[in-house]
């Protein structure tokens, strides 16, 4: 779901013109379906344009019709992965909001929905190799900033301690943070389901409360709001 920074240029990574006509419609989704299927088999480098409009059936004028380079392919279909996962994210959202899971039941529902999002052959081309634009940047941050906004609402109804938009974000980046570097790069199998189970204990860390009276590790999101509050007085 993030994009992850590389060394490729935005400037020519946007499609040259947006399909108006049905046909348009049929001849743009084709190429993306075409440019999917390569990327996610072939990988990013062995993939070329024109390998595309062959696979997709069209001629290779068709294509830069509508995508300039390879690139403006990727970026595209980062924003069609972003509009899919933004659904899935706001119907986890409306689940969790149903059913008010406690804390270790939400960490594991957290972490499963994370890897339901990224695991697409497809995404780990593109988060490797998706040019950095404005349009898809906006598009993530706007999807981690409404999980964020979501994990907040339940930190609060669990009355974990520490302030929950802190603790909210920097759980939500961090979590995806493994599951991109890890669970989805380990072939499916007991490992990977391991380094799951690894991404749920760590939002469990986030977000179960320490029990009253226990010792425990320094917070550092606890002691960040503390030093705020020390540095207005």
């Amino acid at each position: 779901m993030l994009t992850s920074d590389n060394s490729h240029s935005a400037s020519h990574a946007e499609a040259r013109k947006r399909p108006a006509q049905e046909r348009s419609r049929r001849t743009v989704e084709a190429i993306l379906e075409a440019a999917a299927q390569l990327l996610a088999t072939k990988g990013y480098r062995a993939t070329t344009t024109n390998h595309v409009a062959e696979r997709a059936g069209v001629s290779i004028g068709s294509l830069y019709q509508y995508f300039p380079n390879k690139d403006a392919l990727v970026a595209a279909l980062v924003e069609e992965h972003l509009a899919a996962a933004g659904e899935m994210i706001r119907e986890a959202c409306r689940a969790w909001r149903r059913d008010r899971p406690g804390p270790a039941e939400f960490a594991a529902s957290f972490a499963r929905l994370l890897v339901e999002v990224n695991d697409a052959p497809v995404h780990r081309v593109t988060y490797n190799n998706a040019p950095p634009l404005p349009r898809t940047q906006e598009m993530t941050e706007a999807l981690v900033a409404e999980l964020a906004d979501e994990v907040a609402i339940h930190l609060r109804r669990w009355k974990t301690p520490g302030p929950p938009e802190l603790r909210a974000r920097t759980l939500v980046i961090a979590v995806l943070a493994v599951i991109h570097e890890l669970v989805i790069q380990t072939p499916p199998g007991p490992a990977r389901t391991a380094a799951q189970q690894q991404a749920a204990e760590l939002a469990r860390g986030f977000i179960t409360p320490a029990p009253a009276g226990s010792r425990h590790a320094p917070d550092p999101t606890v002691d960040a709001a503390r030093r705020n509050e020390h540095d207005v007085q």
